[in-house]
């Protein structure tokens, strides 16, 4: 038998002692509910990604294009794509972010993305800084 190991809380159950459990208190449980609204904002995603793409391969400097995709598709760390990049960790979030000048956001990949998205009626979330 194997050892209790506390630092990883194990119980052992065989597979049909587990389906004995209901999974309407799990935590893995998902509501109806829930699972519509993940669909829903899978689909979203998956309309709106292409369109995003086209901006960011089209519309960004080659610098904003090339933090932005090392970033948030390679999901590289912003020291990561400074040190990839040979440019500084504060340059990287200029180009990814802008930089605030006078109280204002002035510049940045996401800006523009952002602008050109309202412009051509593309509806995205804006849930970052």
């Amino acid at each position: 038998m194997p050892r209790f190991n506390p630092q990883f809380w194990e119980v052992l159950f065989a597979p049909d002692q587990l389906d004995r459990f209901s999974d309407e208190n799990a935590l893995w449980r998902e509501t109806e509910e829930e699972r519509e609204l993940r669909y829903e904002n899978e689909e979203k995603r998956s309309k709106i990604a292409p369109l995003i793409m086209e901006i960011v391969e089209n519309d960004l400097t080659e610098m904003q294009r090339n933090c932005i995709k090392l970033h948030f598709l390679n999901q590289k760390t912003r020291a990561e794509v400074a040190y990839m990049l040979g440019i500084s960790h504060r340059v990287v979030t200029q180009h990814i972010y802008g930089i605030l000048r006078h109280g204002k956001r002035v510049g940045g990949g996401i800006k523009k993305i952002r602008k050109i998205c309202k412009k051509r009626g593309i509806q995205i979330n804006e849930k970052h800084p």
